[in-house]
């Protein structure tokens, strides 16, 4: 009888490494003055820290791509080249295991070709976390998306390219 084992984080050095980008952007980027953003960068280190001392398994999703992450290559690139580089680097390493979402039950179709983002850690993602999601979310050149927030959860989401 063969035994699978579920690899943890620690078996899995890519997904490590991009999580470590994500420590060293709220470590050392910019909180932009304010002292919100201050406290939820604080948060996302000390949950994120906490998160990979647990070791987590890293779980099998089912890979998914969107119409928008046509655009995908692109946006690796551009990142590259500028201020989130070591993110971009990263995530091109995980990025043939990650599972595009809408995170909407009824999306317009116009939204649907310029918008999907993908959850690394948090509930969902393959590194669970109960109290903490981090991921990134992908738009299609000239896409407008309006800023918000969720209640009840800290998360974040990054964009590796654009404004």
């Amino acid at each position: 009888m063969t035994t699978t084992t579920v690899p943890r984080l620690k078996d899995r050095p890519n997904w490590v490494y991009l999580l470590r980008e994500f420590d060293a952007l709220y470590r050392h980027g910019s909180a932009g003055g304010s002292s919100a953003i201050r406290a939820h960068r604080k948060t996302v280190r000390d949950r994120l820290s906490a998160a990979m001392a647990q070791n987590p398994e890293i779980l099998q999703r089912l890979r998914e791509l969107k119409p928008v992450t046509a655009h995908f290559a692109r946006a690796l690139d551009l990142g590259e080249r500028a201020a989130m580089q070591g993110m971009a680097r990263a995530l091109r390493e995980v990025r043939d295991e990650l599972t595009w979402e809408y995170g909407y039950e009824r999306i317009s179709k116009t939204l649907s070709q310029k918008y999907a983002y993908c959850e690394i850690l948090g509930p969902n993602g393959p590194i669970e976390c109960k109290n903490l999601i981090l991921g990134f979310v992908l738009f299609a050149p000239s896409t407008t998306y309006p800023q918000h927030s969720h209640q009840d959860i800290e998360e974040s989401y990054i964009s590796i390219a654009g404004a």
